[in-house]
């Protein structure tokens, strides 16, 4: 006989079975995916970001639903999660989708009902003020060797933008329209900022180039567009032995990979550690665009001129320095040195110029964290610098962390 647990706020239980279902409702007639989202949120002991999170438009192997026109069920996969990626918690976040260029009568959380694994557990989540834009409902954690859910009830007037300050990490709040908007656009676009790209299932033998740049002895960073649908991953340098390398990770949403290499590499760039207003500032470029016509390392340099990317995408920050097919996976640096984003895209217009995108480095570290490379590790790198370089002392001191990909279908 199944025990019915329901929970108040504050409480936990055990959760009996680790592949774990939670099926979602509401009083008022809203839809999850139309007017309200869902974001699983994993977490290290710190309490801050781990791992990419899970949405209803991004859904991840620890975190699916059941079926593509259903997404109220999920089904969840914790020791895939916990055990493998270094997470100390998962916490379930709903939201209101926000379309500001719409007049629509502003959507708020009222109350949500929860049924875990097959209805033995639940939990009626209600707001306890007006207005709420998002609310963290539960939590997820491992004690002793099993499973355990809190009831939680934390609510924001703000929406997501009051969670993504304090858990300082990205969180993606636009509305499906607009995903789907993103999507057509490229399509339409045939995405000419990523001309290096090969098609999903590359033809045996075609080759194509990108860049890639060390993050410490052993790992480099470049796109996922990238390394997609490589057989053979290779890299070069002047003056040192070509190496093959293989995928550690990778992450579609943020057109983000980790590649390792068996010989260690002989220098890699510090990562950004902190948030800051970086909008106008100096940022520099290294890579290897139209490697076809040449090989050799080019450098270029704009400023920071928006802290998102198309549609407001706040994944990503726009910077003016000139990029080419190839370009992807360079770096871009600040004056100290340090690494503030990868490049990634580009938006080609006949009315616009240098509109082009860089991911931001808090998802880059998140990617780290989730294959367990510790930002502590990267920290004291080789190429620190605690202050503003020239040019061409940036381009001097941190040529030697950069990589030309070469790729095999």
């Amino acid at each position: 006989m199944t025990v019915q647990t329901t929970l108040v706020l504050g409480a936990n239980t055990v959760i009996a079975q680790p592949q774990y279902s939670v099926v979602f409702s509401t009083a008022k007639p809203l839809t999850f995916g139309q007017q309200l989202g869902l974001i699983w949120l994993p977490l290290d002991e710190h309490r801050k970001a781990a791992c990419s999170p899970a949405y209803l438009h991004e859904t991840k192997d620890w975190a699916k639903l059941n079926t593509v026109d259903n997404p109220n069920e999920w089904q969840l996969d914790l020791p895939q999660l916990f055990d493998s990626q270094g997470v100390s918690f998962l916490q379930l976040i709903a939201y209101t989708y926000h379309e500001p260029s719409l007049n629509l009568p502003a959507v708020e959380l009222d109350s949500i009902s929860l049924k875990l694994n097959n209805s033995a557990i639940s939990y009626d989540f209600k707001a306890t003020e007006r207005h709420v834009k998002a609310a963290i409902i539960l939590e997820i954690y491992q004690r002793n060797g099993q499973y355990k859910c809190r009831a939680l009830g934390e609510s924001s007037t703000q929406g997501l933008a009051s969670l993504e300050h304090r858990l300082q990490v990205s969180l993606d709040m636009r509305s499906p329209n607009t995903h789907a908007l993103i999507q057509d656009a490229q399509r339409q676009q045939n995405q000419p900022h990523n001309e290096s790209r090969p098609p999903r299932h590359a033809q045996t033998g075609e080759t194509w180039t990108g860049t890639a740049f060390a993050i410490d002895q052993y790992h480099l960073l470049t796109c996922y567009h990238v390394i997609e649908s490589a057989a053979m991953i290779g890299i070069r340098q002047q003056g040192q032995p070509d190496r093959e390398a293989q995928v550690v990770l990778s992450d579609i949403g943020s057109d983000s990979a980790i590649i390792k290499v068996s010989e260690p590499l002989p220098n890699y760039l510090p990562l950004a550690q902190q948030c800051s207003d970086n909008l106008g500032e100096t940022v520099t470029t290294l890579g290897f665009p139209l490697s076809g016509l040449s090989s050799q390392l080019q450098v270029t340099q704009g400023c920071i001129s928006g802290l998102t990317g198309l549609s407001d995408d706040i994944r990503y920050m726009q910077f003016t320095a000139p990029i080419q097919p190839g370009s992807s996976g360079s770096p871009l640096l600040l004056p100290t040195g340090e690494v503030i984003g990868m490049v990634t895209s580009s938006f080609v217009h006949e009315h616009a110029q240098n509109m082009n995108y860089a991911v931001k480095f808090q998802l880059l570290s998140a990617l780290l964290a989730s294959a367990g490379i510790s930002l502590d590790d990267l920290s004291d790198g080789s190429l620190a610098n605690t202050g503003a370089l020239t040019t061409p002392q940036l381009s001097k001191k941190s040529r030697s962390a950069l990589w030309l990909v070469g790729c095999e279908g």
